[in-house]
């Protein structure tokens, strides 16, 4: 493929004595990549070469391009007393001396081995979770039996359904290992056998880059080769540390790098991006849109088949499927023409990392490294839910105070010294608010308690039943320091006018939050905003109490109610 700049049109050349009645002397450059800017899915490559020239028209071989190079995207720029009058793109086949077979047979065979060792060890972990999850179902509908009855043990429910979500979690994360050892095992098998496929040839696919060049001046020259290459990407990475003391969050920005170019980058100025560059360099079309009297389909017939034909899969299935697009771009002007350094405060935002940095090809994991960091104000609150759990969770709100646009990426989250474990982080723009739980303080503990529970029927001549429930929420706060809570309960919403509900002689009067007046107050939830001393265990403990109160006619059956 032939690229022509518009200085190849200028009668400057047309005329010159240098060019005219000249050939090219052509030279093999030695050349690898020098300065990479990530995107998501993509980057742009560039190799850059320094050396002193003579006046002269030249024609200059970039060799060994990586097999995901994007031939229509190369660009090349000249400084100096030089221009650059065109590109070509060359992929030929170049002969290859032969490899031992015998070395090569006995690491494929070895590849093969390995490769099909992963595959039987997540086989093996999904069978482990099927008959967990088999058990799992067993033991409920055993327990399902057994409710209602003397031989009904809700410990032991909680004990065994404990025992399987913990079990299933391992199995989870061997699994996620296992798939990775597969995906390697596979990727290095298919190299294996490539390698010993070409060892029986005599030829090998070489990709190159011939730029033409006129010097009109003796000196040094700086050439600049830049192309796309696909299957490289980027994601977020997050540490993210809270101190109750200062009540401050340290935030680290960090970058997990992947990439399967074809091509190393051995100590490269590495430049990675936010931006999501365009797909097309032309809009969508649009067209007319017409209306008419609706005509129903005919019925379609019945067929007999699987009774799971048809169904959607749910969303959750393939959340995670859709990540860096990797459709092919056309120019790449837009990426050569990315400014380098660090800018922040719009939604994109680059990144130039201060060192060199080395990323292989094919690595069997991402090379992680560091980008920036922040330290914000953070409100720390405990969230406390007894209806639901005993722990009490740490939650922390902060604002983004660095001039980053931060994009969905897993956090590590530490409180303290300690670290509490992984979640996800939502997108964030500069200034806006973060909400992330620092885990449960074993230091606390929210229980919820019926003390009484009444029936008998009101009004003047009857007709109603009334049950009157009374319950009380305790804190136990065993630290040694004051604790923000927010704690929550819920009553029952009537939907019908033949029952009704209310709340009675509250011990503390419900939280004035704006946002919990409007939102959550109408839909039955609960709230007390309160500070619970120090050392308040036991007898001792923050206590909230309340009445509830349900009224019903006389024969309405009720929906149950939940613990």
């Amino acid at each position: 493929m032939r690229i022509y700049t518009a200085l190849l049109a200028s009668a400057v050349f047309v005329y010159s004595p240098v060019a005219m009645g000249q050939e090219a002397i052509r030279t093999e450059i030695e050349s690898s990549p020098t300065r990479v800017t990530a995107y998501r899915g993509r980057a742009w490559v560039e190799r850059t070469v320094s050396q002193p020239m003579q006046p002269g028209l030249y024609q200059l071989v970039f060799t060994d391009l990586p097999s995901s190079w994007q031939s229509d995207s190369v660009q090349a720029k000249i400084s100096g007393d030089g221009k650059v009058l065109g590109i070509d793109t060359v992929v030929r086949e170049v002969s290859t001396p032969p490899n031992s077979l015998r070395d090569l047979d006995r690491l494929m065979r070895h590849a093969r081995q390995m490769y099909r060792s992963a595959q039987d060890e997540l086989l093996v972990t999904e069978s482990s979770i099927d008959f967990i999850q088999q058990m799992m179902a067993k033991s409920g509908e055993a327990q399902n039996d057994k409710a209602g009855s003397n031989e009904f043990d809700i410990k032991a429910v909680q004990a065994q359904m404990e025992y399987f979500s913990n079990e299933l979690k391992t199995l989870y994360e061997q699994r996620s290992e296992k798939t990775l050892e597969v995906e390697a095992g596979k990727r290095d098998y298919e190299i294996a056998q490539q390698r010993l496929s070409n060892a029986g040839g005599t030829t090998k696919t070489q990709r190159e880059a011939v730029v033409e060049v006129l010097i009109t001046s003796a000196g040094p020259v700086e050439l600049t080769l830049g192309y796309l290459v696909l299957n490289a990407n980027w994601t977020p990475r997050y540490d993210v540390r809270g101190d109750l003391d200062t009540s401050k969050v340290n935030m680290e920005y960090g970058a997990q790098i992947f990439q399967q170019s074809g091509e190393d980058w051995n100590n490269v100025t590495l430049v990675l991006s936010t931006a999501q560059p365009a797909q097309a360099a032309n809009p969508p079309s649009i067209g007319p849109v017409y209306v008419d009297v609706f005509v129903p389909p005919p019925p379609r017939p019945k067929t007999r088949g699987s009774r799971s034909a048809g169904r959607a899969m749910p969303t959750d299935q393939f959340e995670f499927a859709v990540e860096a697009d990797s459709a092919i771009l056309g120019a790449g002007q837009s990426y050569y023409g990315m400014n380098a350094a660090i800018q922040g405060g719009s939604a994109s935002v680059t990144f130039t990392l201060p060192r060199p940095i080395t990323v292989e090809t094919n690595a069997k994991s991402a090379q992680r490294t560091r980008i920036a960091e922040f330290e914000a104000e953070v409100d720390l609150t405990f969230v406390a839910m007894p209806v639901l759990t005993e722990q009490v969770y740490l939650r922390g709100r902060f604002n983004n105070t660095s001039d980053y646009q931060l994009l969905p990426g897993q956090a590590g989250i530490f409180i303290g010294g300690d670290y509490v474990g992984e979640t996800k982080l939502a997108s964030a723009a500069p200034g806006s608010q973060i909400e992330l739980f620092f885990g449960a303080d074993p230091a606390m503990k929210a229980t919820r308690t019926m003390l009484t529970k009444n029936t008998g029927e009101t009004g003047v001549f009857g007709g109603w039943l009334k049950t009157s429930y009374q319950f009380v929420l305790n804190i136990d706060n065993g630290s040694n320091r004051t604790a923000k809570v927010e704690l929550w309960d819920r009553r029952p919403i009537s939907r019908s006018e033949e029952i009704e509900v209310s709340v009675n002689n509250l011990s503390l009067p419900l939280s004035t939050n704006p946002q919990f007046v409007a939102d959550d107050l109408p839909r039955g939830l609960m709230r007390w905003d309160v500070t619970v001393p120090a050392s308040s265990i036991g007898d001792k403990a923050f206590k909230v109490s309340y009445d509830l109160l349900i009224e019903r006619k006389e024969g309405v059956r009720m929906t149950p109610l939940p613990d």
